[in-house]
């Protein structure tokens, strides 16, 4: 009986083996491919937001407030559609209490930094030549009512030496990208003495502080600067050399404004092999100056390429744009040069000031601003 059951248990055991049944040590896991990451992020920037009182005006509504969709609608969905959108606002929303006003001393509605936030920006350059016109209230004031848009990147200004020791990193698609903005200073106002950290002016010392900061805390860097010499279509030499100094320290993209005027657009490299690319001026976004030069902009066209690891530069263009306004200053509006008409061009409000213009002689002036550059930079129209 005992040789049954053992015989049988040993049959068992074989029709397990010739089943293939037997229990077999578990597979180690296969590690999953890591999936390849290829964001694109675009940055549309636009230059100085001029607020000159004929500008404010445009805008005012029968019920006294002021509405801005007019000067952008041109741009638009592109504004909105961006990653960043970044405008420069040269102008202090100070309250209406302050008095609006133009040049020389500015003080602008609120509203504009409303209408800001319904056309789409996210980023909102304070750091300007015009920053204190209305004192350290017009700079307050201004903070005060962004504090009611946390979302937006207000750049430039603070309300403490705590945040202006803070550099503003921002997370986009994955990517941490990092915005300073500086200006070269504040037309002869002096700081409040107590309050020297309402505004962020060009101090080397600082922007390389900054710029190292951030080439270790981020992916990728730009640097929004208030620069240059007013009216001239060439960066001076201060421009040229800080764009080279900050290109040592880690900033991988300049963006430049404040000449009223456009200037060209180059890479540049630096001692250690760091690469930026430098717009130096995108000139005036919109204002009412009068000369043909002033009324021609820019706008700078980058999509940048996050790996996962790094960020690089995909793409890059200057889009020519021109502020139209007619003869009463009553009607403006932003056109790319590439949507512009010499039908439109004829009715301009500089016409009487300057005598005839045309499509293409602001063409001829991009020309001259960009010769001895790659003009391959610069596009008519925006890409789709």
């Amino acid at each position: 009986m005992k040789k049954r059951i053992l015989y049988a248990v040993i049959a068992a055991f074989a029709l397990l083996n010739v089943c293939g049944c037997q229990r077999q040590k578990p597979a180690e896991p296969v590690a999953a491919e890591p999936v390849p990451v290829h964001e694109e992020i675009t940055l549309l920037a636009l230059g100085d937001n001029l607020l000159h009182m004929p500008v404010v005006n445009s805008g005012k509504q029968s019920d006294g407030t002021y509405h801005y969709a007019h000067l952008f609608e041109k741009l638009q969905p592109g504004i909105k559609n961006a990653d960043i959108a970044v405008i420069g606002q040269e102008t202090v929303f100070g309250g209406a209490a302050l008095g609006y006003s133009g040049y020389p001393l500015f003080n602008s509605p609120s509203d504009m930094g409303k209408s800001l936030v319904e056309e789409g920006f996210d980023v909102v350059l304070h750091a300007s030549n015009h920053v204190l016109d209305r004192g350290a209230l017009g700079v307050e004031n201004t903070l005060n009512f962004w504090e009611e848009y946390p979302a937006i990147q207000v750049l430039g200004i603070h309300a403490s030496t705590e945040e202006q020791n803070s550099v503003n990193v921002q997370t986009v698609k994955g990517a941490d990208i990092a915005l300073l903005n500086y200006t070269y200073g504040t037309n002869g106002i002096p700081l409040p003495q107590g309050k020297e950290y309402l505004v962020d002016l060009i101090d080397e010392e600082r922007i390389e502080a900054d710029s190292k900061f951030a080439e270790e805390n981020a992916d990728f860097t730009i640097a929004f600067m208030h620069w240059g010499t007013e009216y001239s279509i060439k960066p001076n030499e201060m421009q040229k050399e800080l764009a080279q100094k900050m290109c040592q320290w880690g900033v991988d993209l300049i963006i430049g404004s404040h000449p009223h005027v456009i200037e060209p657009v180059e890479w540049v490299t630096s001692e250690n092999g760091n690469k930026c690319l430098v717009y130096y001026s995108l000139g005036n976004y919109v204002s009412r100056q009068l000369e043909e030069r002033n009324i021609l902009g820019g706008v700078a066209d980058v999509t940048l390429l996050y790996d996962g690891e790094k960020v690089t530069i995909a793409d890059s263009a200057f889009v020519p744009i021109v502020t139209h306004y007619d003869i009463t200053y009553k009607k403006f509006s932003v056109y790319p040069l590439g949507e512009y008409t010499n039908e439109l061009a004829a009715g301009h409000g500089i016409v009487p000031y300057v005598g005839k213009v045309s499509c293409e002689g602001w063409r001829d002036i991009v020309s001259t601003v960009f010769e001895g550059y790659d003009t391959s930079f610069v596009r008519y129209e925006f890409d789709d």
